[in-house]
């Protein structure tokens, strides 16, 4: 057994912009309800990060992530997270983008709808 790898946050990516912009439905009984997330870049490396990060640990924690290349600026087989190494993977060419897919512990597969720019019913002063 040798030492635990500590793995630093700030040297495997930047710091987030913001808080975490993610609506998830009540439940992921139907994959494709699972939730809206705008994040604030098309870096994936970053964005992903932030996500399993700081994904409510009370809804499970993200161990893969699959997305469209299409979609991002920056790509990845594997984003370094606060918990360490997290693989990604590809949707399939057939697939449309605006999607992730999250596979989460003890609780199936997620689909979450990936939107560009805030929604304006979030902009709006309550």
């Amino acid at each position: 057994m040798g030492a635990p790898r500590a793995h630093n946050q700030q040297q495997r990516y930047p710091q987030p912009l913001g808080a975490l912009r993610l609506e998830l439905a009540p439940t992921f009984d139907r994959a494709e309800a699972g939730g809206l997330w705008w994040p604030y870049s098309r870096d994936l490396t970053r964005e992903a990060a932030h996500l399993i990060d700081d994904f409510p640990a009370d809804r499970g924690r993200i161990d893969r992530l699959v997305y469209a290349p299409i979609d991002w600026d920056v790509v990845a087989t594997e984003v370094f997270t606060n918990r360490g190494r997290v693989k990604v993977g590809f949707l399939s060419a057939d697939r449309r983008g605006g999607v992730v897919l999250l596979r989460l512990t003890g609780n199936g597969i997620v689909q979450l709808r990936v939107a560009w720019a805030a929604p304006t019913w979030r902009m709006r002063p309550s």
